[in-house]
């Protein structure tokens, strides 16, 4: 479906996978992973993951075997973002395909 994507994922993006929250409520993150993705910055209405409407200025297009999640934080052009939702795109039953909102 986004074969052609994927040689335009050239950028590079960081994230930190989420690990746990600490007494006070402070997230902890494991260690910095680094993968290429295309960037599109349109304003895209999608649900997070509690079904709630938001408002993604920013979408990542990765790998579909890049590790993401949605409690992950994203560092792109020297920002730090959480990941506020992901979709899936699927071929041949795995995932092809990550558009990361952010």
């Amino acid at each position: 479906m986004y074969n052609s994507l994927k040689s335009w994922m050239d950028i590079p993006m960081t994230y930190k996978p989420y690990i746990s929250r600490s007494g006070t409520g402070a997230k902890t993150y494991g260690t910095t992973i680094s993968v290429l993705c295309y960037a599109a910055g349109d304003v895209t209405v999608v649900k997070d993951k509690d079904g709630k409407e938001i408002v993604s200025t920013k979408q990542l297009f990765v790998d579909g075997s890049c590790t993401i999640k949605e409690l992950d934080s994203v560092t792109f052009e020297g920002r730090e973002n959480e990941v506020r939702s992901i979709s899936y795109f699927y071929r041949k039953g795995a995932v092809d395909l990550k558009v990361v909102y952010l």
